[in-house]
C-alpha cells in the first residue's frame, strides 16, 4: 500500500449491490475509509441465483469472501438445442480450476448478505440517495432523509436505474430488448438435475435453464424474445404458453415453485455511455453499463470494475488521472460483455429453423480443443 493513499480519506458507495459491496471490501482491505449506502432498509426478500466465472471468484476470494458458503463450483455447462437434444457440454469445472479458482452457481441473496456482514458498520441501510454534487476537492451525496454524506469521490453503484448516473447524464436511458421472463430459486433439487450442473435450453423465441446452487438449491428461469411478462396472468401459465415444449426438469421446477417465488424480469441495457465520470464522480457496474443476462457476465464485471477501481485509488491520488485510466481499461470490456450479450440473446432464442439446425450443428461438432479455448474465455473474462 502507498503511502499517498492516506490522502484519500474517505469514498462515498452509493448502492449495496455486489459492485458496491465488492468496492467496500477492496478499499478496506487497503485501509481506505468508505461508507456504502443502500437505498432499502433490509436485504431484498426475493432470491435469485447467477453464475459467478473463475475470475471473478477469485477476486472475491481475495476479499475473504467464503464463497463455498453461498454457491457451489460449477463443472459442466450443458446447452439443449431446438429439439431438447444436448448439443453441448462445457468442462467448466476443469478449466476454471487450471487458472487457480471454481467458477461458482450462487445464491445472490446469501452472497449480498456476506458480503454485507464483511462489510459490517460501514453498510448504512435505508439511505436513498436523491442527488449528488461534484465539488472542487470532494463529492456529496444526499439522502431522503434530508442527511447527506461527503467523501473524497462519490462511486455509483447503485445499478441500472442509477441515480449517480443521472446527476452526469440527465438523459441516458436503458436500451429495452423487448425480451423478460422469470427467475426463481427453490430450495429443493429438481430430480433431473445433477449436481454442480447447469442445463440450459435453446428453443425457438425462449431460453430456459436451470442450475445446481448448493445448499441444498437450485435457481431456474425462462426468458422470452420478442414477449414480455403480463402482470395479470398467471406466470406458470404464461410459460406453458410460450415455450413451444417445456423440458422435464423445468416442468419440474415449475411444480415445486409458487409463483410469488418467481421474479419478473425485462432485459435492457446501457452501451456507449461516455464518460462514466464527472469531477468526483464515478459511476462503475450496471450504472455504467447495465448488460442484459444473457452473457452471465453482469455480476463478474461489477466485481472486476470495483477491485480494478481499489487498485488504482490506492496508487494515485490523482482522482482526474484515475478516473480517465478507469474508464480506459473497463469499458472496452464492458461493451464487449452487451455485445456479446445481445448476440446470445438472438442465437438462444433464434425462430428460424435452418439457423437453429446450423447453430446446433455448429455447437455440437465444435472439436474439444476449440471447446476449451470458448470455455477459457469464458472464465477468465477475456
Amino acid at each position: 500500500m502507498r503511502d499517498w493513499s492516506k490522502l484519500l480519506k474517505k469514498v462515498v458507495i452509493i448502492g449495496g449491490g455486489i459492485g458496491g459491496l465488492t468496492l467496500a471490501l477492496a478499499l478496506k482491505q487497503r485501509g481506505i475509509a468508505v461508507t456504502v449506502h443502500e437505498k432499502y432498509d433490509h436485504q431484498q426478500h426475493h432470491q435469485t441465483g447467477f453464475l459467478i466465472w473463475s475470475y471473478a471468484i477469485d477476486l472475491l476470494q481475495k476479499l475473504e469472501v467464503p464463497v463455498h458458503r453461498v454457491g457451489t463450483p460449477l463443472e459442466v455447462f450443458e446447452v439443449h438445442g431446438r429439439s431438447g437434444q444436448k448439443i453441448s457440454e462445457m468442462p467448466v469445472g476443469e478449466i476454471s480450476r487450471s487458472h487457480g479458482a471454481d467458477s461458482f452457481e450462487m445464491n445472490r441473496r446469501r452472497l449480498i448478505e456476506c458480503m454485507s456482514e464483511l462489510v459490517a458498520e460501514d453498510l448504512k441501510f435505508g439511505h436513498e440517495c436523491v442527488s449528488v454534487e461534484t465539488r472542487q476537492e470532494s463529492a456529496v451525496a444526499f439522502f431522503a432523509d434530508g442527511t447527506s454524506d461527503e467523501g473524497d469521490v462519490v462511486i455509483g453503484c447503485d445499478g441500472a436505474h442509477s441515480v449517480v448516473r443521472a446527476a452526469i447524464h440527465p438523459d441516458a436511458e436503458l436500451k429495452m430488448l423487448d425480451a423478460g421472463g422469470w427467475i426463481a430459486v427453490i430450495d429443493h433439487h429438481p430430480p433431473s438435475l445433477q449436481k454442480n450442473r447447469h442445463m440450459d435450453f435453446w428453443q425457438p423465441g425462449c431460453k430456459a435453464g436451470v442450475a445446481d446452487i448448493g445448499n441444498g438449491e437450485a435457481r431456474w428461469y425462462v426468458a422470452f424474445n420478442h414477449r414480455l411478462p403480463d402482470a395479470s396472468s398467471s406466470k406458470k401459465l404464461q410459460i406453458k404458453q410460450g415455450m413451444v415444449d417445456i423440458p422435464e426438469v423445468i416442468q419440474q421446477c415449475i411444480s415445486m415453485t409458487d409463483e410469488a417465488q418467481m421474479v419478473s424480469t425485462k432485459a435492457g441495457d446501457l452501451l456507449a455511455l461516455d464518460p462514466w465520470y464527472q469531477g468526483r464522480l464515478l459511476l462503475i457496474g450496471d450504472a455504467a453499463h447495465a448488460t442484459s443476462p444473457y452473457a452471465g457476465m453482469g455480476a463478474c464485471t461489477a466485481i472486476a470494475d470495483a477491485c480494478l477501481l481499489a487498485e488504482m485509488l490506492d496508487q494515485s491520488n490523482d482522482i482526474e488521472n484515475v478516473f480517465i485510466e478507469f474508464q480506459k481499461q473497463r469499458k472496452p470490456v464492458a461493451d464487449a460483455v452487451i455485445e456479446e450479450s445481445r448476440h446470445g440473446l438472438d442465437m438462444s432464442t433464434c425462430r428460424s429453423r435452418f439457423r437453429n439446425w446450423i447453430r446446433d450443428w455448429g455447437l455440437s461438432h465444435i472439436p474439444d480443443h476449440k471447446m476449451k479455448q470458448i470455455v477459457d474465455a469464458m472464465v477468465t473474462g477475456r
